[in-house]
């Protein structure tokens, strides 16, 4: 029964992510293409956005880091965990490089940069290994 609790926690824990990230990448989109009114969002909704995406790019650095071996300062968030693993098995001889492309990234969405066609295909690339976390974490579930 605890490995069921544990695959369902994990599971919904995904999915959260999934959600945050995909609110986040339709906002930025929408914005790219000057289509905010369309969905009744303005520039503060896109700045919220910015700052989460930043704080979830934040998190899953931190938590891709302490996964490879680096040193980090401070806390790091346990959910990210699967993604990161994910984002590491990809290709494990440029983690380094890829993990300095999301900071970059956060770099700008804290600086309230645009956001540019390369920073949505980076974007689109974790929302798709978040996709496949999330959908191997509904096939534990039907395991029990």
């Amino acid at each position: 029964m605890n490995t069921f609790a544990y695959s369902s926690y994990k599971h919904q824990t995904d999915q959260e992510l999934l959600d945050r990230l995909g609110k986040a990448i339709f906002a930025l989109k929408l914005q790219a293409q000057d289509r905010l009114c369309e969905y009744g969002l303005d520039a503060r909704d896109v700045d919220n956005e910015h700052e989460d995406l930043a704080e979830f790019l934040d998190d899953l650095v931190r938590r891709t880091r302490l996964l490879v071996m680096e040193p980090i300062d401070g806390q790091v968030n346990m959910k990210f965990t699967g993604l990161s693993h994910r984002f590491i098995d990809v290709n494990r001889a440029d983690v380094p490089d890829r993990i300095a492309e999301l900071a970059r990234l956060q770099l700008r969405l804290d600086e309230g940069d645009q956001i540019k066609d390369r920073d949505f295909q980076l974007l689109d690339g974790l929302h798709d290994l978040l996709e496949e976390e999330s959908a191997e974490g509904v096939r534990g579930l039907y395991a029990f």
